[in-house]
């Protein structure tokens, strides 16, 4: 029996001791709710009417009606209508949020165009990520959130009050199903036509008068999807193997005390998605590739057909990804109006990632990324709800200390620059100190006017150390070589013997070109706020608006760097948003929001490339001095009648790079005017619908019929939008139909991708070929669950 099926019988077996323990302590009444109120419910019941939907995006509860920001929030039944299993799903359920990976499969989020493409474990995002209020600052570690979810709250535009650096485009807090006051279990189990089998199940309920407790599992296994196209063996890759496990323990020993634990951790060993050819492009030049006695050279291989599932590649990836986090939360009230909080969050990620990346038979190169990041927060915070005067406040301060420790071996085995068998690893170790104190105020000045402001002040204190060391003699001689160059051309100096096997080898400045390790630190400040007004015209008609300042941090690039002109830190990047935005509720009908948006952004952060002589160009991060984003987003769900919920949102956002300061040249040396270009991986349009009908077959079974779909605009995978990097817009649908009993049971067969639509995600260079992530072919399956 293999590890997957040990750690999957192993999680079975807790669940089960876990469902006798709380059977065993139940001693509530059997009259009581079996289901705790609350979180965001959007579907229409069999009255019609659409639930009341309430958030914490603000980190208190409210009225989504009555927010003043754009929130998507997605219950843990509409992730499960719409097959949404994996952050990467998210776009199909909120518009104006995109996935994209690097060409070591690290994952961008962006949300209305704000994105950072980085091939860094430890790049700060755009897009922050939280569970339960606690950080996830780094995408790396977002690999398993999904699981057992009471909803998903999405909130775009800067978020920098309440939620800190690193959210200029927005922010996502995965909301976990808490511990009930009874006795409630469920299990879920999906299987595919790929022979995907995915069972996740909880229990929930009463472990004594003053603790309930929640624990949650599940096991992904098997399901080859992908498969080679070309003459030779016929191989198969793509399928899962990880596995999730959430425990939550609510303790209140007296009224005025809670305390909540919540203790999370998956691992992930499934065959990564390996990449799909898009063109041919030898470093070299053309005829410079690589020749394989059976496959020909990368020039002359043939392009996959049009086919999701078509790749091909001598050998399968491989990852292990290892992740546990601990989150405790106290909140103690002093009154009536004042709370205390405290949020104390540690985790940690071990990640290890292989795979080929040109798309061929031909072993041309090896990439892989591997690393550890090591996190610890605390946050200390005092609200305030004078219900009586409509004031409501909150203010605190946080610290969190950050550690990533990453590698990134790669075996150039047929590159067409280098010799054969050539071989680097750069090392870095990135570390953050941050502290921040923050405030908020919201007062209702009439019945009608809300006002709002906030600020919060961040120090971040960062230290940055890269080498690139050499593993034998053929790279040493390489970098010595190059380095000697460099000396006789623009030093008139002798050759140097200072380049030997395990020395760090990037060649460091003029005149002596001496081999170079970096070690950097640096400190910056930034005041993040914002201020708006809440107008309600009737209590289910607001109009809101909002100005607002963020900041995504600074930072240092990690990446192969054979001049020591390619580490040099990017400054802090800041955004100024403006919005409008109304939002409509029709006797429980009809919900509607509607909001437009500009920002006007400040030294935002990519990758760019510099010339450097006798090597061409090599890829710096930098600074695009000004640049702007705006758009309209736009929001509806609908219960016409009884049983039938529709819902349907749009986004529509334009980016345009105003002042490219000393960005001008492309990633071939080539020069190029960035001015009005757009950023990467920002559609113009999104959007995504649902609808399902509800009606009773019988007096304990229900049918139902629901359809959803998703569109992604054209876009292009670099800011160059140079031919090569064209991503064409897309359209998905997806349909279900099932049954669901009165006692529970709910069976629904699906299909999703119905048109079988061949489309990709993004698109990268490396090595001598561009690459692209193709989507998720036609699937087909059944979802059995059962919950009492």
């Amino acid at each position: 029996m293999g590890r997957a099926s040990v750690s999957g019988a192993q999680a079975l077996l807790g669940l089960l001791a876990a469902f006798s323990l709380l059977v065993s302590a139940q001693v509530v009444k059997a009259d009581t709710p079996s289901e705790a109120a609350g979180g965001a419910q959007s579907g229409a019941g069999s009255s019609g009417e659409l639930a009341e939907i309430v958030v914490t995006a603000q980190k208190r509860q409210e009225r989504l009606m009555d927010v003043g920001v754009t929130v998507a929030a997605v219950t843990g039944q509409q992730l499960q209508n719409t097959g949404v299993t994996e952050i990467s799903q998210l776009a199909n359920v909120v518009s104006g949020f995109h996935v994209s990976t690097s060409f070591d499969d690290l994952p961008t989020f962006s949300i209305r165009g704000l994105g950072f493409t980085s091939n860094q474990i430890a790049a700060a995002p755009t897009v922050s990520v939280y569970v339960d209020e606690a950080p996830l600052p780094y995408l790396v570690m977002t690999g398993d959130t999904m699981l057992d979810l009471e909803r998903v709250e999405v909130l775009k535009g800067p978020q920098g009050t309440l939620f800190g650096n690193n959210s200029t485009g927005g922010s996502i807090n995965f909301i976990a199903a808490k511990p009930t006051d009874v006795l409630s279990a469920g299990v879920t189990s999906t299987i595919d036509r790929f022979g995907r089998l995915f069972v996740e199940g909880f229990v929930s309920g009463p472990v004594s008068r003053t603790l309930n407790a929640r624990l949650a599992i599940s096991d992904t296994q098997g399901g080859n999807w992908q498969q080679t196209y070309t003459a030779g063996p016929k191989l198969v890759t793509g399928a899962a193997n990880k596995g999730s496990e959430r425990l939550l323990l609510d303790w209140h020993p007296t009224e005025s005390l809670k305390v909540s634990v919540n203790q999370n951790a998956y691992y992930d060993d499934s065959a990564p998605q390996l990449v799909q050819l898009a063109k041919a492009a030898p470093s070299g030049g053309p005829g410079s590739a690589y020749v394989d006695p059976l496959y020909g050279s990368i020039e002359t291989y043939p392009l996959p057909p049009h086919s999701d599932r078509a790749v091909d590649f001598d050998a399968p990836g491989s990852q292990h990804n290892v992740f546990y986090q601990g989150i405790v939360r106290v909140a103690y009230t002093l009154s009536e109006p004042i709370t205390l909080t405290s949020l104390t969050n540690y985790s940690r990620l071990s990640m290890a990632i292989a795979r080929p990346f040109d798309g061929t038979r031909i072993n041309i190169n090896k990439g892989a990324h591997d690393g550890t990041v090591e996190t610890y927060g605390e946050e200390f915070r005092v609200t305030g709800d004078f219900k009586d005067i409509g004031l409501h406040f909150i203010a605190g301060g946080n610290y969190s200390y950050n550690k990533v420790d990453e590698y990134e071996p790669y075996s150039f085995v047929h590159f067409s620059i280098l010799p054969s068998g050539f071989f680097l690893n750069p090392h870095g170790v990135f570390t953050e100190h941050t502290g921040a104190v923050f405030g908020n105020v919201e007062w209702e000045a009439t019945d009608k006017i809300t006002l709002l402001g906030g600020a919060r002040y961040t120090v971040d204190r960062q230290a940055d150390t890269d080498c690139l060391p050499t593993s034998s003699a053929l790279e040493a001689g390489f970098f010595g070589g190059l380095a000697n160059a460099f000396r006789a051309i623009y030093s008139g100096l002798g050759p140097t013997n200072a380049y030997t096997v395990g020395q760090c080898s990037t060649i460091g400045p003029p005149p002596e070109y001496l081999p170079f390790v970096y070690n950097a630190s640096s400190t910056d400040h930034n005041v993040s706020w914002r201020g708006g007004m809440n107008f309600h015209w009737t209590p289910d008609l607001m109009l809101y608006g909002l100005v607002s300042r963020g900041y995504k941090a600074g930072g240092y690039p990690f990446q192969t760097s054979i001049v020591s002109t390619e580490l040099v830190k990017v400054k802090q990047e800041q955004v100024n948003s403006y919005e409008a935005g109304v939002k409509y509720a029709f006797a429980k009908k009809l919900n509607v929001s509607f909001a437009g948006f500009y920002y006007d952004y400040v030294n935002k952060q990519v990758f760019a490339d510099q010339l450097v002589q006798l090597l061409g160009p090599v890829s710096i991060l930098s600074n695009i001095p000004k640049s702007k984003a705006y758009g309209l987003d736009a929001e509806a769900t609908l219960a016409p009648i009884p049983g039938l919920t529709m819902h349907v949102a749009l986004n529509y956002t334009r980016t345009e790079v105003i002042d490219p300061g000393t960005l001008k040249l492309d990633g071939f040396g080539n020069p190029i005017n960035y001015a009005g270009h757009p950023f990467p991986y920002a559609p113009k349009i999104s959007g995504i619908f649902d609808a399902e009908y509800r009606r009773p077959i019988s007096d304990d079974i229900a049918g139902f019929v629901g359809v959803n779909g998703a569109y992604q605009g054209q876009q292009s995978g670099d800011l160059s939008t140079a031919p090569t990097f064209n991503i064409p817009g897309y359209a998905t649908f997806d349909a279900r139909t099932g049954v669901q009993t009165a006692n529970g049971v709910t069976a629904t067969l699906w299909i999703r991708n119905i048109a079988n639509k061949y489309y990709w995600t993004d698109v990268n260079f490396g090595g001598d070929a561009y690459f692209k992530t193709a989507g998720f072919p036609r699937n087909v399956g059944v979802t059995i669950s059962y919950r009492f």
